[in-house]
């Protein structure tokens, strides 16, 4: 079944004219400004896929890391 919701629900209108009725014109305005032209919060980029531990890749479905040899440089 589908809602069918009448269209002055929808609306922002009468919050945006309560917001005027209560703090006034001007201070809406500059908020809608401030609003609209602050930059977007960026998502935090995803965990690389080999740092993670091995109860981590477990939890996901990732394959265990083969055994870290390490090279003879290494070895200090």
């Amino acid at each position: 079944m589908i809602a069918q919701i009448p269209a002055h629900l929808l609306s922002p209108r009468p919050g945006v004219e309560r917001l005027i009725d209560l703090h006034g014109k001007l201070p809406v305005l500059w908020a809608l400004l401030r609003a609209l032209l602050a930059p977007r919060k960026r998502r935090p980029r995803p965990p690389d896929l080999y740092l993670l531990s091995p109860h981590m890749r477990r939890d996901l479905g990732l394959p265990p890391l083969p055994p870290h040899v390490p090279r003879y440089y290494e070895l200090r």
